[in-house]
């Protein structure tokens, strides 16, 4: 040990076969062969020595990672005693005697999308989905024609809005390497014809199981790329207009000489959950979690532990947006193949973030028809825009998923309509919710009303407050977009107060909404403005949401 001390070379040595020959034997039995149904016929085979070495010729590196692995997987082993009897379900009304894996889960968790190469598919391995109810999941059904193909598909994430689907190929005759990531739309009708996400993602290696952040705009992917830390090893690229960037490997400590695949980004955004065989833990793959800290650097990874984390393969996670259960995929004993898809309930301490799902549909106001709509998410504090989406063309539905503790506002626009918007705030005491908004949009029409929501004054003044720009910059949208429209500005005001006041209130606040305006280029004979102080109320004035509504501003169209 002293010649150790003296030479740094020896130390990154001992430590270099300390971690590659002893983190293996940590979590394997001697002369395991690691068989991994990673994706569409590939497969990870790691023989597993025996080794001499004993605790006691590490347990002089208190502070080294091996050793603290070593030390987590005794824990861990220990633990798993403890949850005998709260074992996963087995999901037999997903599963079949073939290999099914790669379970996606939507965030409303009603919907459930996975891998499998059982009978009836169209090529070797298919994208299926099953639907839940009450009484349980559906039949699968292969999603078909054109996402599958005699091709192998598989690994599935979606975007909230549920309008694109990234995928992993294998063996096209459009494919860079052996598996690349694909991508399809939503239409009238179905799914798009699947595309290759290109070669500033893909490469000439393999490239598999994508998951799309809350936002759409981050991928991360696993990939067996040279250069990379270990075989496996996962990356990260950004979209930035119609365009990815060049992927970038995520740091230590998540990727190390060994594999890490399988990412799932949840719902908050800043929760991943991986399969590694490099952290220690139980078995061959393991499941864990980081998060993504202030400083932008990801925390060590945790293992999930007993029951979802066994001696062998664990690994294709997804979770919905509620945080409480994890679906994963997993070769323990007693499934009825050789992979089979389970669910578990997630203690408090290994769930993401507390999340909204705001889910809804946007119709037309008169005709009650759904509407191909844009919504787009803002953060009322700081403006800044958080999700951008398209409503379902069919149904004219939309879903976005949105972190705890702030104030945001939902915008929705369609061609020929006025927009429409609402305020709301999430608050993480009150746990995880669903929010459900139809908006009803109002056909641009002479003589037409539409009242203008978000549009803020200080108390007892009229004073637009900060958090009123974005809604009222839409309104300025609004007009370039139809050079001939001219409206009425309509103040109103609740009842509290005396009446000959609160008419002039409404009066001056109209006119601070009209002068925005033209300070934004609106022209001033395109506008007109008029307070109405306590008349027309819409809700009763005797309770603090009633008044709310009250105190509005109305657009009255005149001219189209």
């Amino acid at each position: 040990m002293k010649m150790i001390k003296q030479n740094d070379n020896c130390i990154f040595l001992v430590l270099a076969v300390l971690y590659f020959v002893i983190s293996p034997v940590l979590w394997a039995q001697e002369g395991v062969e690691r068989k991994v149904p990673v994706n569409h016929g590939d497969s990870l085979k790691v023989k597993v020595e025996p080794s001499q070495v004993q605790d006691s010729i590490i347990s002089a590196h208190l502070n080294d990672k091996v050793f603290q692995q070593k030390q987590q997987q005794d824990s861990l082993m220990a633990a798993a005693s403890d949850f005998e009897e709260i074992q996963p379900t087995n999901l037999t009304q997903l599963n079949s005697k073939a290999a099914d894996f790669a379970p996606y889960i939507v965030a409303s968790g009603d919907v459930i999308y996975f891998s499998s190469s059982r009978n009836g598919g169209i090529g070797g391995e298919d994208i299926w989905f099953a639907e839940r109810s009450e009484i349980g999941w559906s039949n699968p059904k292969n999603l078909g024609n054109p996402v599958n193909t005699k091709a192998n598909e598989g690994s599935v994430s979606i975007t909230p809005d549920g309008n694109t689907m990234y995928f992993t190929v294998c063996d096209r005759v459009d494919s860079y390497g052996g598996c690349d990531i694909y991508y399809s739309t939503r239409e009238a009708g179905g799914w798009s014809d699947p595309k290759n996400l290109g070669i500033e993602v893909n490469s000439s290696d393999w490239e598999a199981h994508p998951s799309i952040s809350p936002d759409g705009k981050t991928l991360y992917f696993a990939s067996k790329r040279f250069r990379g830390y270990g075989g496996i090893d996962i990356y990260y690229t950004v979209k930035s207009g119609d365009k990815w960037s060049q992927p970038k490997i995520l740091e230590y400590p998540i990727n190390n000489a060994r594999d890490q695949t399988c990412p799932f980004i949840h719902s908050d955004g800043t929760t991943l959950y991986f399969s590694s065989s490099g952290h220690g833990g139980m078995g061959m793959l393991d499941v864990f979690k980081t998060t993504l800290d202030e400083d932008g650097k990801w925390t060590e990874p945790v293992n999930l532990g007993p029951p979802l984390n066994t001696s062998l393969n664990d690994y294709f996670l997804s979770i919905p947006a509620s945080g409480e259960f994890v679906y994963f995929a997993s070769d323990r004993k007693g499934g009825l193949g050789n992979a089979d898809i389970f669910m578990v309930g997630l203690e408090e301490a290994l769930q993401p973030s507390i999340v909204a799902t705001v889910v809804g549909r946007v119709i037309d106001k008169n005709e009650g028809i759904p509407l191909t709509a844009q919504v787009s998410v803002e953060r009322l504090t700081t403006g800044e825009v958080l999700a951008e989406l398209t409503t379902n063309p069919e149904t004219g539905e939309y879903t976005v998923v949105l972190p705890a503790g702030a104030e945001y506002g939902v915008s929705v626009n369609a061609d020929g309509y006025v927009f429409s918007s609402k305020t709301f705030e999430i608050r993480p005491a009150e746990g995880y919710k669903e929010l459900h908004w139809q908006f009803e949009l109002q056909p641009i029409e002479v003589g037409e009303k539409v009242v203008i929501n978000n549009i803020f004054f200080d108390f007892n003044s009229s004073d637009i407050k900060p958090e009123s720009e974005p809604e009222l910059n839409r309104a300025v949208n609004l007009f370039k977009k139809y050079p001939s429209l001219k409206v009425d500005i309509l103040g109103y005001a609740d009842s509290i107060g005396v009446e000959t006041y609160n008419l002039w209130l409404s009066q001056t606040r109209a006119e601070a909404v009209m002068k925005y305006l033209i300070e934004k280029g609106v022209a001033a004979d395109r506008l007109s403005a008029k307070g109405f102080g306590e008349a027309n109320p819409v809700a009763p004035n005797v309770s603090k949401e009633g008044r709310r509504l009250n105190r509005r501003t109305e657009f009255s169209i005149i001219s189209k």
